[in-house]
């Protein structure tokens, strides 16, 4: 009995410090995304060659991420074996324990070598949308892909696909973005007004650019696309003409 109450007491503690870890790990996957969306808009000064091989680091920083990930969630899975742990001695129940756990972590792991784990690590969608910031650079090189006119113009124009209207860094016309979701690519960027009028008003449940199914809630807001929202703006600003009147 007293072994029992020992692994459900373990088994809450390790729940609770497993959410905690993913939590902050993806804090920090997210920053590392948002540094990588800062180097592709910095690459006309880096320069391509430069920002692919940061780009390069983050994605190395991003496998023991996502490694780390793998990890707390292999420990909330070894919960349900300890909560239906039968009474045993606590070296078995703590060899039972890591026998769970290497087994869990063995297939949670997403960042470890061979092909496999490398196909696993490509599915993640923070992988993914580091990928897609490496296109985004192959685009800018003329690579030809038939992808990156579409780009280019939105990138150009950043209007949105639903409301045929230019968005704006802020308020209700500012960039949300699908691409960080399996399924999606760069192109699935709209204004917040536009995807919501789509998915919630029209109950509608798929992306309007690719057709993957798709809810408002997994959206994030576009940061890079309002810094080049913004960057433009400045940029038209300081192209306009001296209004001075000549005498």
């Amino acid at each position: 009995m007293a072994a029992t109450v020992h692994a459900q007491n373990a088994s809450h503690k390790i729940v609770q410090e497993a959410g905690t870890f993913k939590s902050n790990t993806k804090v920090c996957i997210d920053r590392l995304i948002e540094k990588a969306n800062d180097l592709v808009d910095s690459r006309a000064d880096l320069g391509d060659e430069r920002t692919l091989a940061m780009l390069d680091k983050c994605e190395a920083v991003l496998r023991d991420l996502i490694s780390s990930e793998a990890a707390a969630n292999a420990l909330g899975s070894v919960n349900d074996y300890l909560s239906s742990a039968a009474p045993s001695a606590p070296d078995e129940l703590e060899a039972g324990f890591k026998e769970h756990l290497e087994s869990a972590a063995s297939r949670q792991r997403a960042g470890g070598s061979g092909d496999r784990g490398d196909a696993a690590f490509r599915a993640h969608p923070d992988a993914r949308q580091l990928a897609s910031l490496r296109e985004r650079i192959a685009g800018g090189s003329g690579s030809g892909d038939d992808d990156d006119p579409v780009m280019t113009q939105q990138t150009l124009n950043f209007t949105c696909p639903i409301l045929q209207t230019r968005m704006s860094d802020k308020g209700e016309l500012r960039p949300m973005s699908a691409a960080h979701l399996p399924g999606h690519t760069p192109r699935c960027v709209f204004s917040h007004k536009g995807i919501h009028s789509w998915l919630v008003g029209s109950r509608r449940s798929q992306c309007p650019v690719c057709k993957t199914p798709t809810t408002f809630s997994t959206l994030k807001e576009c940061k890079s696309t309002a810094r080049q929202i913004r960057s433009s703006a400045h940029a038209a600003d300081d192209d306009m003409p001296d209004a001075t009147p000549v005498d």
